[in-house]
C-alpha cells in the first residue's frame, strides 16, 4: 500500500497532471486551470483540538497534494487552494477526512490573518509610543475582531479538494457528508 501511495503522490505532484485532473473533473476538459499558475504548498495541516490540560493534543494531517492557484478573471486575480487526495482503495469516511483537511486549511488562513494583524498592531503601538502616529481606533482593537484576530473585512481563499481513485473498481463509498448522516426525515 505504501508503495502505491508514493507512486500516486509523485504522479499527481506534476503541475500539468494536477491541472488536468481539475480541468477534466470540474471544467469538462476545458483548460481553465493553468499548470504554470500553480504553486506547491506545504501539505502538512496542523490544528489544536479543544481540550483541557494534558488531554489537549495537536492534530497533524498530511494531504497528498496541495497547491494554490492564481487565476485571472475579468482583469481581477482570483486565488484558490486546490487539493488532491489519491486513493488506491475506497475510503468510506472520505467526506469526513476531506472536511477535516479543508477545515484545518481554513483555520490556518485565519491564524495567518490574525498573526499579521498582531504584528501590524505592535508596529502601530511602537509608532504611537515614539510619537509618530496618533492614537485612534484601529480595526480589531475591540469586540468580535479582537477575540478572533480575524477582521470582518478579511477573506479566506476557497479550498477545493478532489479525490482521485487509482483503481479499476468504481467508487461506491459516500461522496458527501450528507450520504453519511442518519437523517430519516428529509
Amino acid at each position: 500500500m505504501a508503495a502505491k501511495d508514493i507512486i500516486t503522490k509523485e504522479y499527481m505532484k506534476d503541475a500539468a497532471v494536477f491541472a488536468d485532473a481539475f480541468n477534466f473533473l470540474l471544467f469538462d476538459g476545458k483548460p481553465v486551470v493553468d499548470p504554470l499558475k500553480l504553486n506547491a504548498m506545504d501539505t502538512t495541516e496542523i490544528g489544536m483540538p479543544y481540550g483541557e490540560g494534558n488531554t489537549q493534543a495537536p492534530v497533524q494531517k498530511f494531504r497528498d497534494n496541495l497547491k494554490y492557484l492564481t487565476a485571472m478573471q475579468d482583469e481581477t486575480a482570483a486565488y484558490l487552494v486546490l487539493g488532491i487526495e489519491n486513493q488506491t482503495d475506497i475510503h468510506t469516511a472520505m467526506p469526513v477526512k476531506n472536511m477535516v483537511y479543508d477545515a484545518l486549511q481554513y483555520a490556518t488562513q485565519v491564524e495567518k490573518a490574525a498573526k499579521s494583524h498582531r504584528i501590524a498592531e505592535k508596529e502601530r503601538a511602537g509608532l504611537r509610543k515614539a510619537g509618530k502616529q496618533k492614537e485612534g481606533s484601529q480595526p480589531g482593537s475591540k469586540g468580535k475582531e479582537y477575540l478572533s484576530g480575524f477582521y470582518q473585512a478579511d477573506r479566506l481563499l476557497p479550498v477545493i479538494t478532489l479525490v482521485i481513485l487509482f483503481s479499476p473498481e468504481p467508487w461506491d463509498g459516500p461522496r458527501c457528508i450528507h450520504e453519511m448522516l442518519s437523517v430519516k426525515d428529509e
